[in-house]
């Protein structure tokens, strides 16, 4: 059985939608983020402390690891787009659903200052939006806008699945 992989900017309901969608389809779950985090013994903040390259190429192992598990819900960190060799692991064995959020709805959720890649600001986001994602388009099997309530959005990646079987 395929993962199914969340990919999308951050704040745009990744880890929700990956909790939400394993009680439906009754499937484990998988946070790239907390597994590098146990795996390393250290947080992101820490790791991005040393180096954005340092924790990207740690992100990378993960992707690879976690790639090799099947019928997990797999939820990714915002960048993980940024190397194709993360996308080309996860793809290998998973259906990748960019998670598409409107920035305005993102900045009404999140709490920026606990973000390490938004520690400048609320325009941070909007910056790291026009960045990624062509790459978050180039990279997924579906693009969903997540615009609506949870239950159809939830309902919306299900067709999708089912759609992809």
């Amino acid at each position: 059985m395929k993962n199914i992989v969340l990919i999308g900017i951050m704040g745009c309901g990744k880890t929700t939608v990956s909790l939400l969608l394993a009680e439906k389809l009754a499937r484990p779950v998988i946070d790239i983020d907390e597994y590098l985090e146990k795996k390393y013994q250290m947080s992101i903040p820490e790791m991005f402390a040393i180096s954005e390259a340092y924790f990207r190429e740690r992100e990378t192992i993960c992707c690879q690891e976690v790639s090799k598990l099947n019928g997990y819900i797999i939820s990714t960190g915002g960048g993980v787009i940024k190397n194709p060799e993360n996308m080309k692991a996860l793809k290998e064995n998973g259906i990748v659903i960019y998670i598409d959020r409107p920035i305005s709805m993102i900045l009404e959720d999140v709490e920026t200052s606990s973000r390490p890649l938004l520690k400048d600001g609320a325009e941070k986001l909007f910056d790291l939006y026009k960045e990624r994602h062509q790459l978050y388009l180039d990279s997924c099997d579906y693009h969903i806008m997540n615009d609506v309530t949870i239950d159809e959005f939830i309902n919306n990646i299900i067709n999708c699945i089912k759609e992809n079987k």
